[in-house]
């Protein structure tokens, strides 16, 4: 993996931040705010062959790099409680929801290695600039509750991307909803739900199906929140998709934060800047630890396109 310039790589996640500050504190519509931010590393799939040693493997180097740079940690009670979900994706057979920027991603919670009722279904809208993601409504329609009082716009940063990039960054705006019932599988149902999936051009009856034909396993644990000062926290997430493939499986381990855009908050220089430096310093720590990143539905695209 080529090593990047870190001098470069932080001052191109200040100009984002300081752009999502322009975003999220100058709009006069509160709908239409940046309201977080998430930082993605993609980690080797050599070191989670278990994935529970894993976390925890890399959840002591997070925390040494964290008292070597002067951030607090608070670490929950329970720190390794797993979670497991079923994560899958829809488009048509041409993949012409892709091709708009569009997915459609569905969730089932697993307990006890049981599969728990309902699902949670996700329309994510994705754009390199902001501007452009905002220019999307993805409110749901009438007689439909959604998952989250407010729709997100989130800024997601891939580092070290494989695209030969020091970060790739773009904007997604997104809503869930909780279902009791899958919808048919088809471009109508979920128009019915999200009207600006209706305004695309493509049939309604348009069948969906699976991306790839294959869901990812996904095991994740919450250990804690970075204290970046200021009242900044990251809320940690790290994951591993097991994905089947017709020579065994694909593991995918991500370490992430993410931290809202409280209305009105403008967190001090040092926060911001002990937070967009951390993960540089995390992946210097430990370089073999960390590969070349992507988005993780990228590649179930990709495993799609190689069968």
């Amino acid at each position: 993996m080529k090593k990047k310039s870190k001098s470069i790589l932080i001052n191109k996640t200040l100009l984002l931040i300081l752009f999502s500050f322009l975003i999220g504190n100058c709009s006069t519509d509160r709908d239409k705010q940046l309201n977080s931010s998430e930082y993605k590393l993609l980690l080797s799939a050599d070191k989670f062959d278990n994935p529970l040693i894993g976390f925890k493997n890399y959840w002591e180097i997070v925390k040494k790099v964290a008292k070597n740079h002067n951030i607090s940690v608070v670490e929950k009670t329970n720190p390794f409680t797993l979670k497991h979900k079923e994560v899958s994706f829809f488009d048509t057979e041409q993949r012409e929801l892709r091709k708009a920027g569009f997915l459609i991603r569905q969730k089932v919670k697993y307990e006890n290695g049981n599969k728990k009722p309902g699902f949670e279904y996700g329309v994510k809208y994705r754009q390199t600039e902001p501007e452009n993601a905002l220019a999307v409504d993805l409110s749901l329609n009438t007689g439909y509750t959604p998952k989250d009082e407010t729709i997100e716009l989130e800024s997601d940063i891939v580092y070290f991307s494989r695209n030969g990039e020091t970060n790739e960054t773009t904007y997604s705006v997104s809503n869930s909803i909780l279902l009791d019932e899958a919808p048919e599988m088809r471009l109508g149902s979920f128009a019915d739900i999200y009207p600006a999936l209706g305004k695309l051009g493509i049939p309604e009856t348009a069948p969906l199906t699976k991306v790839a034909g294959v869901s990812a396993d996904e095991w994740m644990v919450v250990p804690g929140k970075l204290d970046f000062g200021d009242g900044l926290f990251g809320r940690v997430d790290m994951t591993v998709w097991i994905i089947p493939t017709q020579d065994g499986e694909l593991r995918i381990p991500e370490f992430s934060f993410d931290h809202p855009f409280l209305d009105g908050k403008q967190y001090d220089k040092d926060a911001m800047r002990r937070c967009t430096e951390f993960i540089v310093k995390l992946q210097q720590f430990e370089p073999d630890w960390v590969i070349e990143g992507a988005l993780k539905a990228a590649f179930l695209f990709e495993l799609e396109e190689g069968k």
